[in-house]
């Protein structure tokens, strides 16, 4: 079933949205490539139009199908059509370009005007041609401006080439189109672009390589924040597992300090114990448990006023050669690991900022961690603006030493634990070596066992660590 689940988380955090993605993207490209060839074609035959124009105004300046007889005497002719004109004619093999895109892209045709009906097909003469060239290469002399300049052609009815400007293609890709009438004569215009259509081909490519290029940028980002919205997910339901596991230890670990003081204050108050040295050793227990009890309290507390951002801080200057080697540091230090734990300290002089309650109650909880991990001996060294707490215990396995620092984690996370405690020391240590502008790390001690060093911030650094009071 957790497989089922997560398969349908990732379906459709991921892949349900690349889909989408990909499918609009597509879909987007695809009509923007189409628009590119549409708009092409628009244009063309807007210039067609307008090239057919210019050369009618300037036939009828050269008089074209003005002599001896009507505009048609210059041209043989006969009825060979259907019913209509040459307006819808379809051209044989061999004849002007259709419109369209790339070779075996979509075919765009262009809106063509109704044929008069009964039409005759002319049959261009060669002094027709010549004087057709004439006023063909007099249009073009009047175009100065380059951009208005397109290539075009001439074709009579059945496909025939008439004329061509010499920057004509061989091939094209796209063209416009536009009928001749009189006095010119029935026959197309066709004009296209001197490259033959090979700049909308690249735009074309551009556009697709492009809009190919985003949707898979679209479709990586889409893919990127579902792994991390299901990666968010699973921490969030590690991080809630862990903190029902801290639950569950903590009513366990408040129970058993409880239960001791209990049982030894209703010893007493039952005069059950009527040995002096009994009673006082319950009385001892009852102080231990209550320390231990008031020391997880305060644990709780801190975790709760750092996870507010509430926690204050007394920075001020301080050499740490000197605190640590005071001797109510060293007692107090000697007393918590059964005078297991010696202190060393080089006196060079460095000062640093730090809060001295809170700099006590990391170290109190380093030692602490070190006894119940270790029956060796464990070193505390003052050098420079570093404090190193050494032992020879187990020390951490490989791929965790990063991962004790968080909230709720222990190594040992099994239901019955060799070692009490709650799996937030570290990361309350760490939380506040960091709010004093410092920090607290981990590395392995040479021939077995574990260095935990406090680093702290230097006097006449800027910033006093949070809230620098």
């Amino acid at each position: 079933m957790a497989v089922i689940k997560e398969f349908r988380l990732f379906l459709l955090a991921v892949v349900l949205p690349a889909v989408f993605i990909a499918a609009g993207g597509a879909w987007l490209v695809k009509n923007a490539y189409a628009r590119l060839w549409k708009e092409e074609l628009e244009i063309l035959d807007v210039q067609a139009g307008l090239v057919a124009d210019a050369l009618v105004r300037s036939a009828h300046e050269y008089g074209f199908g003005e002599d001896d007889h009507d505009f048609e005497s210059g041209l043989h002719h006969h009825h060979d059509f259907d019913e209509g004109g040459p307006h819808h004619h379809d051209f044989e093999d061999g004849g002007p370009p259709r419109h369209g895109g790339p070779a075996g892209g979509k075919q765009f045709s262009s809106r063509r005007p109704p044929r008069p009906p009964h039409l005759h097909e002319h049959r261009w003469l060669e002094d027709d041609v010549k004087r057709l060239s004439e006023i063909c290469r007099a249009y073009i002399e009047t175009v100065h401006d380059e951009s208005a300049r397109v290539a075009f052609a001439i074709f009579d009815l059945r496909g025939n080439r008439v004329y061509a400007t010499d920057d004509y293609p061989k091939r094209t890709s796209v063209s416009g189109s536009c009928h001749l009438g009189p006095p010119l004569g029935d026959g197309m215009l066709v004009t296209t672009r001197a490259d033959g259509g090979a700049a909308t081909r690249r735009s074309a490519a551009i556009l697709v390589i492009v809009g190919a290029c985003i949707v898979m940028l679209l479709i990586a980002s889409g893919v990127g924040a579902g792994l991390m919205m299901l990666r968010e997910m699973k921490r969030r339901k590690v991080e809630s597992r862990r903190q029902t596991d801290f639950i569950d230890n903590v009513s366990h670990e408040l129970k058993t300090p409880l239960a001791g003081i209990r049982l030894n204050a209703e010893l007493l108050h039952e005069g059950r114990i009527r040995d002096a040295t009994k009673r006082q050793g319950a009385l001892e227990a009852i102080l231990i448990e209550s320390d231990r009890l008031e020391h997880m309290v305060a644990e709780l507390l801190d975790y709760s006023r750092l996870d507010k951002g509430t926690k204050r801080y007394d920075i001020q200057e301080l050499d740490l050669s000197e605190f640590v080697s005071q001797p109510s540091e060293t007692e107090a230090i000697a007393a918590i690991s059964n005078s297991r734990a010696t202190v060393s300290a080089k006196h060079d002089g460095v000062k640093v900022l730090a809060d001295v309650n809170i700099l006590r109650q990391i170290g109190i909880n380093l030692v602490t961690n070190a006894v119940k991990y270790t029956e060796g001996p464990i070193e505390i060294v003052a050098e420079g603006n570093e404090l190193k707490y050494m032992d020879r215990g187990p020390g951490i396995p490989r791929g965790d030493e990063e991962r004790i620092f968080e909230r709720f984690y222990r190594c040992d996370n099994s239901l019955e634990r060799r070692v009490n405690g709650s799996g937030l020391g570290l990361s309350i240590a760490r939380t506040l070596a960091r709010g004093m502008g410092g920090d607290l790390k981990y590395t392995r001690r040479p021939g077995g066992g574990s260095i935990f060093t406090i680093i702290f911030a230097l006097a006449g650094e800027n910033g006093k660590g949070a809230n620098g009071k």
